[in-house]
């Protein structure tokens, strides 16, 4: 009788796949138990590094790469002093000059209070216009100068009426304050044109656009002319809301106060926006047109819009100052607006430890997988 029992095991029927894939997959694991704290402490410590002020200091351009300096930097963990930007950083550098302010013409000091907001009245013709004397050629380039000439003769400027220009640029404006019935009526007509503020908006932002293009070689030698125009046109519909503003117990425009009273502090707040420092006031400017205006001016500077009111962003921190300093602090918001030009905030921390946790993912599947 045959006996079919094998004699001794056939060791090569067995699989041999499983014993070769535990001891991969255990290899796998010893390396990843070891290379896995390795790779996150070298996260740790680059993320530590470029976090570091001095290492953002290495790429400013204007900062002194100095190798004992930065060395010993590089182990101080307190807190830093936020740089402060630089005037060559800002484009266009605003540089207030408080000699070039409009000239305040006024009726008399003993004057009748301002005149209640008009109803309908007959505006002057022509209604005063900016850039109303010969036009200087003292331009860089020509596209500048053809497009002060085209600006100031279109309609798509001369029917918005921009109070912006008018208070900076127009001579016939300035005169007319000499009689305070006439500035009445030409702050009626700047608030009420026969086109709407929305489509004014829309002719000042193709000016703006306009001028940067035809304009750029004199915005960037500083030419006083185009510099003025851009702040104007930028700050067209907030002074726009300025001069529009009313006083509610006169029922008066707040602007046509300020120009008739005796006392000129009022009537310097309306420059603040085309770049105009505010010099040295008195307790006349303590009011609640002031008040307003200012509020104004601060919601214009946290709004999506205040990266363009360079004008503003130059002179309203001192403005505050010297208002609080006289009238009382509840007058004016005195807390700063982040520049537009500050880095985006970046938590390099978390994108450490994001590439951390893939690294040490890409370290274990290819481990496993070798």
């Amino acid at each position: 009788m045959t006996n079919d029992t094998p004699t001794h095991a056939n060791l090569s029927a067995f699989p041999t796949h499983s014993v070769q894939s535990k001891q991969k997959y255990t290899l796998a694991l010893r390396w990843t138990i070891i290379l896995v704290p390795i790779t996150l402490i070298a996260i740790g410590v680059f993320t530590r590094f470029f976090i570091h002020p001095t290492a953002f200091d290495t790429f400013s351009p204007n900062s002194i790469h100095e190798w004992k300096t930065w060395t010993k930097s590089l182990t101080d963990w307190s807190l830093h002093e936020r740089h402060k930007p630089t005037e060559s950083s800002l484009w266009p550098a605003i540089v207030p000059d408080t000699n070039a302010l409009p000239v305040i013409k006024r009726s008399t000091p003993s004057a009748t209070p301002a005149p209640t907001v008009p109803i309908n009245p007959t505006l002057p013709t022509p209604f005063p216009q900016p850039y109303d004397t010969t036009l200087s050629p003292n331009f860089s380039t020509t596209s500048c100068y053809n497009f002060f000439l085209n600006m100031t003769q279109t309609d798509a400027l001369r029917s918005c009426r921009p109070f912006s220009l008018l208070l900076s640029r127009s001579q016939a404006f300035i005169q007319d304050q000499n009689n305070i019935t006439a500035t009445n009526i030409d702050i009626w007509g700047t608030c009420n044109t026969d086109l709407s503020s929305s489509q004014c908006d829309l002719n000042m932002a193709w000016f703006t656009s306009t001028l940067r293009s035809s304009c750029a070689t004199d915005l960037s030698n500083q030419n006083a002319m185009a510099l003025g125009a851009l702040i104007g046109l930028q700050a067209f519909d907030l002074m726009r809301q300025a001069a529009c503003s009313v006083d509610p117990v006169a029922n008066a425009y707040c602007y046509v106060e300020a120009v008739a009273s005796s006392d000129a502090s009022s009537y310097y707040f309306y420059q603040l926006p085309l770049g105009q420092a505010l010099p040295q006031i008195t307790s006349g400017a303590c009011n609640s047109c002031t008040k307003s205006l200012m509020a104004m001016y601060s919601a214009a500077l946290s709004s999506a819009n205040a990266t363009s009111l360079t004008g503003l962003q130059a002179t309203y921190g001192d403005a505050a100052t010297k208002l609080n300093d006289v009238c009382g602090s509840p007058y004016a918001q005195t807390s700063t607006v982040a520049s537009s030009s500050a880095p985006p905030n970046i938590d390099l921390t978390s994108v450490g430890g994001t590439w951390a946790v893939l690294l040490a993912v890409g370290v274990l599947s290819t481990s496993m997988s070798s």
